[in-house]
């Protein structure tokens, strides 16, 4: 028998295992609560203001959801601000 593990195994064991799947959720839920139009107003806002707010909870959940937390935020301020009429531009 071998010892040897082939890398690839351990890389996609990684990618879907059921934590790294939860965390990628929330940052779907939340992104999906942000921008839906059946979503009640205060969860939406509420929705928008953590994707916003950059906070050590959403780093974390970025993180281990294996997504770099200034990317995700950096793409999601720009949506946010234009889906409320802000000019991106500037």
């Amino acid at each position: 028998m071998s010892s040897f593990i082939k890398s690839t195994d351990t890389y996609i064991s990684d990618w879907t295992s059921p934590e790294r799947r939860l965390f990628i959720a929330v940052i779907s839920q939340a992104v999906h609560d942000a921008f839906s139009n059946h979503v009640p107003k205060l969860e939406k806002q509420q929705a928008q203001s953590w994707l916003m707010g950059n906070s050590k909870d959403f780093k974390s959940i970025c993180e281990n959801a294996g997504r770099s937390a200034q990317y995700v935020f950096e793409k999601i301020i720009k949506k946010i601000l234009k889906a409320n009429g802000r000019n991106i531009n500037v």
